[in-house]
């Protein structure tokens, strides 16, 4: 028996034979873990285990690394994955052998012209896009744009008192969601929005489209079958579409054409300080040898951290690179948003229910605050960096709810690391939510506990056991910004309220499946202080 296809006669024993060798591959393919002595789940052919992460990433590689250990594989699809939990290999991976794991893996489908954002750069490229715009995220920068968020905290501080009076109660992921929209796009954009108030602007929407359409089905299809997914890169299908990116490349040409206009703009967002920061032409190395007395702010210990984590960055062949194409500040705007968004509102919101249901340490973080910044004109990066109680509540809520609950990195040369050989052109994670709540590293993990991070019990832990920002000199660059954000609201609303529980505040919060959000935003009652 035979049929036609194309023109070329086939028999049907040999499509059974093709069939057979393709899926006899699947099958070995599959045996990728086991044949290296490597534990974890069975994988199914094709989606390999990701199936399981229906259940959510976070929930599921925290089950597994009880289950299996601090080393694990798993299958992202077709792709072989290194699970890594244990703390000394992290440190060997994301800090001293850094130079052979500094890349992201790069996704088979681009979201042109945004795929210069700088998670997606490799290589040099990389080293010279974040040598520009280092100097953005400076302390210097910060205090400037600690103005624009003080404004936007006007709005936040009105919001929540009036909701309260009409409804008796607040849905805080919806307002901070709301904040954090405005103040990202004044920050970032120079662009004044009330997205609590104009839910039709057409940033609001745009911006709104982003996040819901970040899984669309091209996306979906490219993963699952990356020959495919590479065809459709071939054609120009992008993760973005046409509709959204168009109007985000509008916004930074228009408001570029308008500060060129203007002759030189006087604005302080993230932005302008990205152009300024090209044309001032400083180096990060330089930046830090020569960093002014008035960066220096006292008890800044995030300040610290990234500066130890940079100095083997520093060490690499210094960039020449001093200005930024166009692609790439399209690039870095956009990420700007996309990497902000979800850390600063999804923080807020468990923060204020943990000090709802945590009177005790509500009252503490208070008398801080009205001992430290008891008006709006004493908030600020400078002050917020010095109040430590602050900082442990916020580090504690970052470790019991890390938006980034996966830290990934791409090996580019095979690395043995404590007996594991790791092939060139394997893809490692690090199951950041799992660290954070095993109980061999953070005694009864599901407890807030703010004192968990005081200076001696930070100095008594590993260094690498809270990362929520990632480690090393790939860490986060917008740490300081994301930290200032939530410090910032936070003692703007304790400044005039106190947070409660009401009949309707679900405790425990029930999430859902693929998100640490709850299902159902989460209510709380807001007290205004006497």
């Amino acid at each position: 028996m035979a049929f036609t296809i194309l023109g070329f006669t086939v028999s049907w024993p040999l499509v059974g034979t093709l069939v057979a060798i393709i899926v006899g591959y699947e099958i070995w393919h599959m045996t990728y873990f086991k044949r290296k002595g490597i534990k974890g789940p069975t994988p199914y052919p094709v989606v390999g285990n990701s199936l399981d992460m229906f259940q959510g990433i976070h929930w599921t590689t925290q089950d597994y690394v009880k289950k299996y250990g601090n080393v694990f594989g798993m299958f992202m699809f077709s792709s072989p994955v290194f699970f890594i939990s244990d703390l000394e290999m992290v440190k060997d991976i994301t800090v001293k052998s850094f130079s052979k794991f500094m890349n992201h893996k790069t996704f088979v489908l681009k979201s042109r012209p945004f795929d210069k954002a700088l998670t997606g750069l490799k290589d040099q490229h990389w080293k010279d896009v974040r040598n520009v715009i280092t100097p953005t995220f400076s302390a210097v920068k910060m205090k400037q744009l600690s103005v624009l968020l003080n404004e936007s905290s006007d709005t936040l501080v009105k919001n929540f008192g009036a909701i309260q009076e009409k409804d008796g109660k607040v849905k805080v992921f919806g307002l901070f969601e709301a904040f954090t929209m405005d103040g990202i796009a004044k920050c970032a954009f120079g662009i004044q929005v009330d997205s609590q108030n104009d839910p039709s602007d057409p940033f609001v929407t745009n911006a709104k489209d982003l996040m819901k359409n970040r899984f669309s089905l091209s996306t979906m299809i490219a993963v699952t079958f990356p020959r495919i997914g590479k065809i459709m890169d071939y054609y120009g299908v992008s993760t973005m579409s046409p509709k959204i990116s168009s109007f985000f490349i509008s916004v930074v040409d228009q408001a570029i054409a308008a500060r060129k206009e203007s002759g030189g703009s006087k604005m302080k967002d993230f932005l302008q300080l990205m152009l300024n920061a090209a044309q001032e032409n400083k180096s990060e190395k330089e930046m830090i040898e020569e960093k002014p007395q008035d960066e220096k702010v006292e008890g800044d210990l995030h300040a610290l951290i990234e500066d130890q984590d940079n100095k083997s960055y520093f060490d690499l062949k210094k960039s020449k690179k001093t200005t930024l194409t166009k692609d790439e500040i399209y690039g870095q705007a956009i990420i700007f948003f996309l990497a902000g968004y979800e850390t600063i509102n999804t923080t807020l919101g468990f923060l204020t229910y943990s000090l709802a249901t945590n009177p005790e340490v509500q009252d503490k973080l208070i008398e801080e605050i009205d001992n430290e910044t008891p008006t709006r004109e004493d908030v600020g990066y400078n002050s917020i960096a010095k109040m430590s109680y602050l900082d442990n509540v916020v580090c504690e809520i970052l470790r019991l709810y890390p938006a980034g609950v996966i830290v990934e990195r791409q090996c580019n040369e095979t690395h043995v690391c404590n007996g594991l050989t790791i092939p060139k052109d394997s893809q490692v994670m690090f199951p950041v939510f799992a660290i954070h709540r095993d109980p061999a590293i953070w005694p009864d993990p599901e407890k807030f506990d703010p004192e968990r991070f005081t200076k001696e019990n930070r100095e008594g832990r590993h260094p690498l056991a809270w990362m929520p920002f990632g480690a090393g000199p790939r860490n986060c660059i917008g740490m300081r910004f994301a930290l200032m954000e939530i410090k910032m609201a936070t003692v703007r609303l304790l400044q005039k309220y106190r947070f409660e529980t009401c009949p309707e505040t679900q405790i425990p919060p029930k999430f859902a499946k693929m998100s640490l959000k709850p299902d159902d935003d989460l209510y709380l009652r807001v007290v205004e202080r006497s």
